[in-house]
């Protein structure tokens, strides 16, 4: 198949359109559709390692693939191949198979091997994926940030029989055990079914062999590094290939699938649109790049990055262990970086700290941001302190866990589409449908209207594991995703995001969008607000309807003043510019920061708890 081939027009079908020549015809229908067109034809059984490396073609020149940026320490393309293959030889059910791991189950109506991979950023953890998928072992991203209970719940939602653990979360790990198989637990039926002696460590320091008395990951790929490659057709397509555990805005996690099929057409969708601009700009698709690897590797927006995409473009992916603003920057001009893949509060760090100023930053082409909502005014002041300047800001895309990559500002002119600003999250990517459809009544709204985007392609992911329930919430209609995102579709077929649905405020039967209270708090005049988070709260009437709450995080500005002119200058600031029902009815209070999950939601759920349990105890006073 031609998605084989070994160069960039692998990624160009019989239907992609002409980047200069095809004009987009925006129209008036419910169901609109990529510009992109759709994906290019793809084998049906393909598995994603296949491919990232398709066997029929040789690798190319070597270069460095990840780099610590602590340590400088480096795995190479041909390494990290080399490495994948000889730890595939061991993980394979089929093989030797030194671990007694099991077959991995083909969806959640079998049960099977799953491995957990918990662990921060590490130049050996897309490896570990890798192997997983050479393997045929479904494994699941458990965040690194957990505690031992979350750690425990996710677990038994993922099912993990098999484990790696980073040996700085060996304690986590330790006390989730403790907390026993989850016999009695009303939360889920699901039990923790975990074998002691399938947990792996991934170690720092390569000589050792155990840990803790587990096995290490270097000692298992020098055990498949002896053993003899023994040639199998790999299988994929809509078999399941990895678990994500979803963000836990709104209650404890759930355990996302998603299928080989899913994976292979994600990480096609950036090899899309970089060639097709590429193609637009007149320059050759694909060239290398240098790129800032500070996005969580656990995460639906990481997997894209350091994992979907190795060996489709040659990238040199400097990780970070964790965010650190001072590391970044340094990495940025050590390594001269030429892609910086952001999370918006990341993207107001180097905005906003005096450090920016100090660091060479003329390396950086391209600075983008994901996972969740980009205020307008954070895209601008970035963009001024890079080399694209305050007339290019900081674009936002726009996916989910449940369907990776949906939507992208474009190349303005490419297809001959509109610049996207700031506020909106630009057009449907390669492969995708959509619709905005009334989430009440459950019918297709007319353009300019407000409603629920819903959308269906290749990404989307089969549901939720061993959650029918979770899952039929998802699917109003078969294939079609709903996303709980409230949007806009304008006259150009330009998404613009207005809000979680689950997160607008009722204020006496009229909708007040957290967002745009808060994007309104962050563009006070005199600057006073670092961090805002806005929330409804109980009125105390009982009859529905909320108040207008916010918090916010004050800036070094903010700080000069008493708390209570601060408030009151922002409170007024809110009347002026909104209208009364979006009024802080609900009070303002100033805190140190906001909680944010690692990929930067915000948790207004925790700031409305820890607001009721303060009333709480006062009403015991």
């Amino acid at each position: 198949m031609d998605v084989l081939k070994p160069d960039y027009t692998r990624f160009l079908g019989p239907e992609s359109p002409d980047p200069v020549k095809t004009k987009y015809q925006p129209h008036a229908r419910p169901i609109f559709s990529s510009p992109y067109g759709p994906f290019p034809p793809t084998p049906p059984d393909l598995n994603v390692h296949e491919l990232c490396f398709p066997p029929q073609n040789p690798l190319p020149p070597d270069y460095p693939l990840f780099i610590n940026a602590v340590t400088d320490e480096r795995v190479t393309l041909h390494q990290f191949y080399h490495r994948v293959c000889a730890l595939a030889r061991v993980l394979q059910h089929d093989g030797p198979n030194p671990l007694k791991l099991d077959r991995s189950p083909v969806d959640d109506k079998e049960d099977g091997e799953i491995m957990g991979l918990f662990s921060r950023n590490h130049i050996h953890y897309p490896m570990l994926a890798h192997a997983c998928f050479r393997s045929e072992i479904v494994f699941g991203g458990i965040s690194p940030s957990s505690t031992p209970y979350e750690l425990w719940w996710v677990l038994r939602k993922m099912q993990i029989t098999s484990f790696v653990c980073h040996e700085t979360l060996l304690h986590v790990f330790e006390e989730a055990l403790k907390l026993g198989s989850g016999e009695g637990d009303k939360g889920s039926n699901l039990r923790l079914v975990l074998d002691p002696h399938k947990v792996i460590v991934l170690s720092d320091n390569p000589e050792l062999d155990t840990v803790s008395g587990y096995p290490t990951v270097e000692s298992l790929v020098r055990m498949g590094s002896k053993l003899p490659e023994i040639p199998r057709r790999l299988h994929g397509g809509n078999k399941l290939c990895f678990l994500f555990q979803s963000s836990g805005t709104s209650g404890l996690p759930k355990a996302m699938m998603i299928c080989h099929k899913n994976a292979v057409h994600t990480a096609m969708q950036g090899m899309i649109t970089a060639t097709q601009s590429a193609r637009f700009a007149g320059v050759e698709p694909l060239q290398p790049q240098r790129v800032l690897g500070v996005v969580p590797a656990y995460h639906s927006y990481g997997m894209i990055l350091w994992i979907l995409r190795v060996n489709l473009q040659q990238l040199t992916n400097v990780m970070l262990p964790k965010w650190d603003v001072e590391l970044a920057l340094r990495s940025i001009q050590k390594y001269k970086l030429t892609m910086l893949p952001l999370v918006p509060p990341l993207v107001r760090q180097l905005a906003q700290s005096p450090l920016t100023a100090k660091y060479d930053l003329s390396s950086v082409t391209t600075c983008s941001s994901g996972s969740a909502y980009l205020p307008s005014d954070v895209a601008y002041q970035l963009a001024e302190k890079l080399p694209q300047g305050a007339s290019h800001p900081i674009p936002s895309g726009y996916g989910l866990s449940e369907a990776a990559s949906i939507a992208s500002p474009a190349a303005p002119g490419i297809f001959g589409l509109p610049e996207s600003k700031p506020g909106t999250i630009g057009f449907l990517l390669p492969g995708m449908d959509a619709r905005v459809v009334d989430p009440d009544t459950l019918k297709d709204v007319s353009k300019g209207q407000k409603g629920e985007l819903w959308t269906r392609g290749n990404v989307v992911t089969p549901g939720y594991f061993k959650d029918p329930k979770a899952t039929a919430d998802i699917f109003s209609e078969p294939g079609w995703l709903r996303t709980g995102d409230l949007v806009m579709r304008d006259e150009d077929d330009r998404i613009i995001y207005l809000d979680r649905l689950k997160e607008m405020i009722k204020v006496k039967g009229l909708q007040v969008a957290a967002t745009e209270v808060e994007d309104t708090l962050l563009d006070h005049p005199e600057g006073f607000v670092r961090d805002a988070c806005v929330a409804g709260i109980d009125n105390g009437r009982g009859d529905g309807s909320l108040f207008v709450r916010a918090w916010v995080v004050l800036s070094a500005e903010g700080k000069k003043q008493p708390d209570e002119a601060v408030a009151r200058k922002l409170k007024e600031h809110v009347e002026s510019r909104l209208s009364r029902h979006k009024w802080l009815t609900g009070g303002i209070e100033i805190v140190d920061a906001i909680p944010r999950t690692p990929s930067g939601k915000m948790l207004r759920r925790e700031m409305r708890d820890m607001y009721y349990a303060r009333l709480k105890e006062k009403s015991k006073l």
